[in-house]
């Protein structure tokens, strides 16, 4: 069983890496000793790596009336368009966040003299993405159920459910800067919840303070990657030191704890806010209102109403297919970015139905281990809130991403429970082929997105030949 485990897991690394190398331009895949940075929105992260070793901020000053900007690294002169990159006092800086730099492109070029490029780092990501899902999965179930008695025929492919049908395939094909960012962040997230369990199951308080710094640390990283991770910070705070009072209720403990959790705060808040104030001179602007696209972002108002079309078809969207040009599934239009919105992700992923049995699953939970039940709880906490701001902003398939594969790992940890405690032969049958059908459908539903129309015509590198016959067998 073992070696079938492990086997799955690599089956799917091999997986992450056929994609990375067949999509979206594979020739820039492997780390290289010059910045490849003219392909649409890649790489920029490395210009900003060149530009903090010259002790600057910007990546450029020389912007043309075309809307791009000159880049001139080892006696060449290339031009970017500034799509997604910020314009403030006439120079280009970057829009997205620091953290990847600090914590990957800036210490992989110091150490290697090689520039670290997007794809490489997305399928890294990715794969530790995967595996720590798997972790927190495995962790949660050893402690409210016998994991021997589920089948093996299932535990395989809940390893393939959560590998395949997230949307993670989806990141890896379109490695850019907005990947880079999604995958970070959600890497920084999910490290968090693995220490946040460690937590939760110790008594030791000298363990608990270490563990209480390093969640800490990760959350407020994860915040410099994307901004709105910041409310994860007051959720982590808020739960951990209700954990605190509840366990010693002495308020000197209370206040030590909070200090504790504040030091990371302080210190990387105050590289985010300085980072920002040279740049733009706000310590509250990061680029937003100088970016460079065609959305005007700064301009739209949200309303409620953004919330309830968001969850319209974010969730129920039924996919389309185009029979005119080639059998493909084809994106719709989104209420505000949705630029690639292609089908709500109860048709990406059934399994995330069960969730209708939260309550009564968090029931039995409540009596059998109260620790896991206050994980499990931060975990629904943490899909409400990304699902709400992913809603509110439009219907992306990277933005669904960051609250499906959390849907997913809850969805998975609840089927798995009830399966688990099943006698009845008849039953357990039943509910066994109805994850393998449900998992067969998944399947071919997210690699029908991977060779959606928009995908081959922007970023596959296979031969058109190719692609038809994937896409005919597929349908």
């Amino acid at each position: 069983k073992k070696i079938f485990i492990y086997f799955s897991i690599l089956l799917v690394f091999g997986f992450y890496f056929f994609l990375s190398i067949n999509f979206f331009n594979k020739e820039s895949f492997y780390p290289s000793k010059n910045v490849q940075y003219n392909l649409f929105c890649s790489n920029y992260y490395n210009l900003l790596v060149d530009s903090i070793k010259k002790h600057k901020l910007y990546i450029s000053d020389n912007i043309n009336s075309n809307k791009s900007f000159s880049i001139k690294t080892n006696n060449s002169i290339q031009e970017l368009h500034l799509l997604d990159t910020s314009i403030y006092k006439n120079k280009v800086y970057l829009y997205f966040g620091i953290t990847p730099v600090l914590l990957f492109y800036l210490p992989f070029n110091l150490i290697t003299s090689f520039y670290l490029t997007d794809k490489f780092l997305v399928f890294i990501l990715s794969c530790f993405i995967f595996l720590l899902s798997l972790f927190l999965i495995k962790k949660v179930l050893e402690q409210i159920t016998n994991i021997n008695k589920i089948p093996s025929n299932i535990v395989i492919l809940s390893i393939f459910l959560t590998g395949f049908c997230n949307l993670l395939p989806f990141l890896v094909i379109r490695s850019a800067i907005y990947e880079v960012a999604i995958t970070t962040a959600v890497f920084l997230l999910l490290l968090t919840f693995c220490l946040f369990y460690y937590y939760i199951n110790t008594k030791d308080s000298k363990i608990q303070k270490i563990l209480i710094f390093c969640i800490s640390s990760t959350l407020c990283l994860s915040v410099g990657a994307r901004p709105h991770y910041i409310l994860f910070v007051a959720l982590f705070f808020l739960i951990i030191i209700w954990l605190k009072y509840n366990e010693t209720k002495k308020m000197k403990d209370l206040l030590y704890c909070a200090f504790i959790f504040s030091i990371p705060c302080l210190i990387y808040g105050s590289i985010l806010a300085l980072y920002n104030y040279f740049r733009f001179d706000s310590i509250f602007e990061f680029g937003w209102y100088y970016q460079i696209n065609h959305l005007n972002l700064f301009d739209y108002k949200i309303t409620i109403k953004d919330l309830f079309i968001g969850l319209k078809n974010n969730l129920f969207l039924f996919p389309t297919i185009n029979e005119t040009t080639i059998f493909s599934l084809t994106k719709t239009s989104g209420h505000r970015l949705g630029c690639d919105c292609i089908t709500g992700i109860i048709w990406i992923c059934p399994i995330i139905f069960i969730l209708f049995f939260i309550s009564n699953f968090l029931k039995t939970i409540y009596k059998k281990n109260i620790n896991t039940f206050i994980f499990l709880s931060t975990l629904i906490l943490t899909i409400i809130i990304i699902f709400t701001i992913s809603n509110i902003f439009g219907m992306v398939l990277r933005y669904i991403f960051e609250y499906l594969y959390i849907m997913i790992i809850l969805s998975l940890i609840i089927f798995l429970f009830y399966i688990s405690k099943v006698k009845d032969i008849t039953l357990k049958n039943f509910l066994n082929c109805l994850f393998i059908l449900i998992f067969i459908f998944s399947l071919f539903m997210n690699i029908s997105l991977l060779f959606c129309e928009e995908n081959f015509s922007t970023h596959s590198s296979l031969k058109r030949t190719c692609y038809t016959k994937v896409v005919q067998f597929l349908f």
